[in-house]
């Protein structure tokens, strides 16, 4: 095969021309051409990749439209070639790791995932070299940046204490997946966590899984990050397994990486920091330069939070351990947790109390608790026709029996595009073009088939909702969950609505005689809270999270017309009197990034900010089923056969028709929105994908 030119050391040019990535270990092209240069690591470049269309066959239809490819770069490759280790080597540990978590249903999305792997040709200024490559998912985190670094360095005056919570949370829990795997990964630091999804519904994703540590490899890889190393590391040699290293290894970053999260710069000041690096001295998160003001005053807790800390980045190896290499370290060092779930055990309950202080103060000061993404102002693409590029999706064909249709409410969407969707008694996982069966223990199946809600947790995962069960769907498990119930026994109305976003989950309860439905919040200790009333209201349709409480919309039981409460977490309650008593039921809601939400009646749509309600012309009547807000923070709206984007140009705000479903087609039941674009779910699965003339604009340069 013909190599590919190339000039530059570090591959930045290796996509000029958008050549065709092979596979030279088969002798193959594999219709996935290379579009240009992410980046540069410390070991490989990465490239934007988007497989061929009429390229696409048996080899390539697990590939998406867009994704990564990871390269080893030709110095690595060399070097690590003088120390007696193939490259390969490099790359077939991280498609090992990878591929061990993707074979879960539904595949976690904490960790990158995983499509191929082989090798390229390149001719280096007159050399022929052959690398490794990697097909990763393309981790994109659109203007808010794509790692965790990047992230934290953007964020004015500081990361929240609910963001805080949630990223340290699901962090953990990819690392806590790695290593149930039997997997080290000995990189981990901020550049190595990538996020998706706007700040607000953001997704951590561990990669750079190729200096990991995995069962049956029988040497280690001498590669390290100094700054975020556990002192073990440092014993490391090439060839030789290290019998230091191990989930404690791993403990020793996360605390790290957890530090700068909370306190916006590194815990360690550089590679001569010897009192972070190998003294045990460890700065107070209080000294850190963008320490959100929701954690000022918070003294106890914060020394609290340094202690816990300190026991997971100890330089003094977990009790067990520490007698194999003797560190001399000063008096009264802790010895380091030797788990992510021992760390997590002293970390989180600090976290917890310190948002919920956040949140209540607040809630008093009348402020966001949170930041969610806000409008941005496209440059007029809009008017531009056609609006939207439209790529259709097939339906799903399961064969026998074929699959029952899904309805709206039964699919929900994660902040990467993956979907969950149930079809009756059966489970479906969507993701980009591709659908996957996911397996339901036989216990579970009758709770499936009574599914009324498929909705997101906030800690990532899935939650199925019917009137009387709710069952949590996590990587290769399920979890039933008691519904609410009352401590002195008093009855409770069965479940009629569910919601869950970034960061609320929550399910609302029939009328048992306190005063109408009432809103129940799922927490991570007592499970449900105290319950808050939604008086007035009949019907409940739909609920939307916002960052000062919650929207629950539907119908008012004084007659079937619109009726629509605001609530928060603290039991507060109004309700929206003006503008709604001549208009028809309210279906479906979506809340900004500051007071303002829309929602949709049969006939157009309301926009309600506080007390103001006013009405919004769609370009399509309809009964809504879906409501949702692009990266861009602005809402969408998808009834049974159209689907509208939410407009300011022009005199007034209005719904413009961005899609609509043929006569005789199935209907359309959901939305969802990755930086690719709007997937739009109808009743068999299928459907299609939209991509805006300002889609660029969602996706990071």
């Amino acid at each position: 095969m013909t190599p590919l030119p190339c000039k530059d050391p570090e591959l930045r040019d290796l996509a000029i021309g958008e050549p065709e990535l092979h596979d030279s270990s088969k002798g193959v092209g594999t219709g996935v051409r290379l579009i240009r240069s992410l980046g540069v690591g410390g070991m490989s470049s990465v490239f934007l990749a988007r497989v061929d269309p009429q390229r696409r066959g048996d080899a390539t239809h697990r590939y998406p439209d867009r994704m990564a490819v990871k390269i080893v770069k030709p110095g690595v490759s060399e070097d690590l070639a003088q120390e007696g280790v193939d490259a390969r080597n490099l790359a077939d540990r991280e498609a090992t790791v990878l591929r061990r978590l993707m074979a879960h249903q539904p595949p976690t999305d904490v960790v990158v995932g995983f499509y191929g792997q082989g090798d390229v040709l390149i001719e280096l200024n007159g050399r022929i070299i052959e690398l490794p490559w990697l097909a990763l998912e393309l981790v994109d985190g659109g203007p808010d940046g794509s790692s965790l670094a990047q992230r934290v360095l953007r964020a004015p005056g500081g990361c929240d204490p609910v963001r805080v919570h949630r990223l340290v949370r699901r962090i953990a829990e990819g690392v806590s997946l790695l290593h149930a795997e039997g997997v080290i990964h000995r990189d981990l630091k901020p550049e190595n966590v990538l996020v998706t999804g706007p700040v607000g519904d953001e997704t951590p994703k561990i990669a750079d899984c190729g200096i990991a540590r995995y069962e049956g490899a029988t040497s280690t890889i001498p590669a390290f990050t100094r700054e975020y190393a556990a002192p073990e590391q440092w014993l490391s040699r090439p060839g030789r397994s290290n019998a230091l290293i191990g989930p404690w290894t791993d403990v020793h970053a996360l605390a790290a990486v957890i530090w700068y999260l909370v306190a916006g710069e590194s815990w360690c000041r550089g590679p001569g920091d010897r009192d972070f690096l190998m003294s045990g001295v460890r700065r107070s998160v209080r000294e850190g330069c963008g320490l959100h003001p929701g954690f000022a005053g918070e003294r106890a807790a914060l020394d609290a939070l340094d202690a816990a800390l300190a026991r997971g980045a100890s330089p003094l190896l977990p009790e067990h351990l520490h007698a194999l290499a003797p560190i001399l370290v000063p008096k009264n060092t802790p010895w380091r947790c030797s788990s992510v779930e021992e760390l997590m055990a002293l970390v989180l309950p600090v976290l917890e109390d310190i948002e919920q202080s956040w949140r209540a103060r607040a809630a008093h000061e009348g402020l966001a608790s949170t930041v969610l993404r806000t409008a941005r102002i496209t440059d007029g693409a809009l008017t531009v026709e056609p609006l939207a590029e439209i790529v259709p999706l097939l339906p799903i064909v399961s064969g026998e029996p074929p699959l029952p249709e899904l309805t709206p409410h039964n699919i929900a969407f994660q902040a990467d595009g993956r979907a969950l969707a149930c079809f009756g008694d059966r489970l479906v996982h969507l993701w980009d073009e591709r659908h996957t069966a996911v397996p339901i223990p036989p216990e579970h199946v009758p709770a499936l088939a009574a599914t009324q809600h498929v909705v997101r947790l906030p800690f990532g995962g899935f939650a199925l909702v019917g009137p009387e069960h709710i069952r949590m769907v996590r990587p290769g498990r399920v979890v039933n969950v008691p519904p609410p119930t009352r401590p002195d026994g008093r009855p409770v109305g069965a479940i009629v609505a569910a919601f869950g976003e970034a960061y609320a989950f929550g399910v609302v309860t029939a009328d048992a005689g306190e005063g109408g439905p009432e809103l129940w919040l799922f927490g991570s200790g007592s499970l449900w809270g105290e319950p808050i009333g939604l008086p007035g209201l009949d019907k409940v349709n739909a609920v939307a999270s916002t960052p000062y409480g919650f929207l629950a919309v539907g119908s008012a039981a004084a007659g079937p017309r619109a009726y629509a409460v605001f609530a928060s977490e603290f039991g507060q309650v109004s309700v929206y009197m003006r503008g709604l008593r001549d208009k028809s039921p309210l279906y479906a809601a979506v809340a900004s990034a500051d007071r303002v939400a829309w929602a949709a009646t049969d006939r157009c749509v309301l926009a309600l900010d506080r007390g103001n309600v006013t009405v919004e012309e769609t370009a399509q009547p309809g009964r809504p089923v879906a409501m949702g807000l692009d990266p861009l923070g602005i809402p969408w709206l998808v009834t049974a056969d159209a689907v509208m984007r939410r407009s300011t140009h022009g005199e007034a705000p209005g719904w413009r028709l961005f899609y609509e479903v043929d006569a005789g087609e199935p209907s359309l039941v959901g939305i969802g929105f990755s930086t690719s674009g709007a997937r739009i779910v109808d009743a068999l699965g299928g459907g299609a994908l939209l991509r805006p003339m300002d889609v660029d604009v969602w996706q990071g340069k």
